[in-house]
């Protein structure tokens, strides 16, 4: 793992663990020190032990999370916030509660319009409308890659919100209450704002579309040929091309199997090239019509930095 904040804990995983469809090290975002959280979780007021979460429905899927500042320090001016490079990202197989179950146990009341997530970790709390809430996707988590979820990613007990960045998914959950009117609590209505330069803030909230390269890494020396591999994804909607370009000339891509609605998608292509200094770069794009940008929109927070990555290497 890269750290990039020691207290609190703000990791990367290494290049090597990005080889894998299960990112190995998951990647790791604190706002403060890991909490000690009871084995429980109360919900419209009525409380549930780890115990009785795992005695009901379950489901598995492969959820890819990703930071919402991740690429920050590749802005133009960097701006502040912690210095994440291209590796604030990871994908996971969790295991939980679907949301949807744990309200019809716990119904939220007449006038609801949000449920407000509390995390452990001193007042990091966020919301989602009641409506999203009923997703089946969205878990409350207890397992990641079928090991008991540990305290450095949440555990016992954290949301798992596919789509969304993952401030969304509010890790050591320890409470979900309504309320009839909109949350505005710091992490909701201060940061985790899009804020460009005079123009409209919006909250941030689904993942754009993005194409990583992985390898080859910059700077490496490779021979004979290349193959040029990453990771692709989408929170609106399934990666449907992937164009790589080597040299400013593109070459043809293989998309690898479909790993869920929620999970990244591997893409490969098989380039010869001379001895020398070379340069490759990827574009995703989504079903939908969104595509990467060369260029991310500024903005005062770094968020949503979802531009290409130039890779440059060389061949011997």
């Amino acid at each position: 793992m890269n750290v990039v904040t020691q207290n609190p804990l703000n990791a990367e995983p290494s290049w090597a663990d990005f080889q894998e469809p299960i990112t190995p090290h998951f990647f790791n975002r604190n706002h403060y020190e890991f909490p000690l959280v009871a084995d429980e979780l109360q919900v419209c007021g009525r409380v549930f032990s780890l115990e009785q979460l795992r005695s009901m429905p379950v489901f598995r899927h492969e959820v890819t999370l990703e930071c919402a500042g991740n690429g920050r320090s590749y802005m133009d001016p960097r701006p502040p916030g912690t210095a994440w490079g291209w590796r604030g990202v990871s994908n996971a197989a969790w295991t939980g509660v679907p949301l949807a179950e744990l309200l019809k146990l716990a119904p939220p009341p007449e006038g609801t319009v949000e449920l407000i997530f509390q995390g452990g970790d001193v007042e990091y709390a966020r919301s989602l409308p009641l409506k999203d809430c009923y997703a089946p996707e969205i878990l409350v988590a207890y397992s990641m890659n079928d090991q008991g979820l540990t305290v450095a990613h949440g555990g016992p007990l954290r949301l798992v919100v596919p789509r969304y960045y993952a401030m969304a998914s509010v890790k050591w959950l320890t409470e979900i209450r309504a309320t009839s009117t909109p949350y505005e609590g710091y992490y909701q209505v201060e940061d985790y704002q899009f804020k460009p330069p005079g123009g409209e803030v919006r909250p941030v909230s689904t993942m754009l579309t993005r194409a990583l390269i992985v390898s080859p890494q910059e700077e490496s020396q490779v021979a004979g040929e290349v193959t040029v591999r990453g990771w692709a994804w989408s929170g609106f909607a399934p990666v449907a091309s992937v164009r790589v370009v080597v040299d400013g000339q593109e070459v043809p891509v293989e998309l690898a199997e479909d790993r869920g609605p929620f999970a990244w998608r591997g893409f490969s292509a098989q380039v010869r090239l001379d001895a020398g200094k070379h340069e490759v770069y990827a574009v995703s794009r989504d079903s939908q019509g969104n595509e990467q940008p060369m260029e991310a929109t500024w903005n005062s927070q770094g968020y949503e930095n979802n531009s290409v990555r130039r890779v440059r290497f060389s061949v011997l």
